[in-house]
């Protein structure tokens, strides 16, 4: 049998289908869309969905017929589950999250979560959160994107105001920035820091100062290492 050659212009693009799944935190400052053009920075082509109510734990997403119809028939490769920030039920965390990772791997989708920070005057929850996401992504062997800890070296620098919006719960434009950044370095699984100024960094474009983005940058790789291994 004689094999043709496909002219390049009819190969398939391979494109990484992205499901986003969360609350606010997920769809203020458009945390997915910032990913995605991280993602086009660097020369992966990506398609981003996103399923996010505001206030919503894993509890509503597991029992969404939009989630399971997306989960079922959108053929994604990796799926991005962020639970409520504002509080943390560590029994409810790991029952949500169990049931969500069984039904993205029936779908044949690597399943990984997205650890946002707790509200500005309850930090001290931040250690719980991260126990609990840890804990969860270390037994079930998954990734998880821990903003959260990147919030707080950022911290060590930048001020609350820097990171939360007046109402202390969503992030500022930065905040977000600094989440997509760290769930970008948790997709890709790289392990060296870009240099934001070499890339079409959306960061930069928003206005942020490139000093600022490499700051970023860097403590993002470094905690999505250090939380990852």
């Amino acid at each position: 049998m004689k094999m043709q050659n496909i002219p390049p212009s009819k190969k398939r693009e391979v494109i990484m289908k992205l499901l986003f799944i969360g609350n606010s935190h997920t769809y203020f400052n458009d945390v997915a869309g910032t990913v995605l053009r991280l993602l086009a920075a660097t020369g992966e082509k990506s398609h981003v969905t996103m399923l996010a109510r505001g206030g919503k734990a894993f509890s509503f997403h597991t029992s969404d017929p939009g989630v399971s119809f997306n989960l079922r028939y959108g053929g994604y490769d990796c799926v991005i589950a962020q639970d409520r920030g504002s509080s943390f039920d560590a029994e409810a965390f790991e029952a949500g999250a169990t049931a969500l990772k069984k039904m993205a791997e029936a779908s044949n989708a690597r399943f990984m979560l997205f650890m946002p920070w707790p509200l500005r005057d309850n930090r001290a929850v931040q250690h719980d959160m991260t126990e609990g996401y840890l804990s969860f992504c270390r037994r079930e062997r998954c990734r998880f994107a821990p903003a959260g800890e990147v919030f707080n070296r950022l911290l060590s620098t930048l001020s609350l105001d820097d990171l939360y919006r007046e109402d202390g719960c969503h992030a500022t434009p930065l905040g977000g920035y600094a989440a997509a950044v760290t769930i970008f370095y948790t997709v890709t699984d790289r392990k060296r820091t870009i240099d934001p100024t070499k890339i079409d960094d959306p960061g930069i474009a928003d206005g942020i100062s490139p000093e600022l983005c490499r700051k970023i940058h860097t403590e993002a790789c470094y905690i999505s290492r250090l939380y990852n291994g």
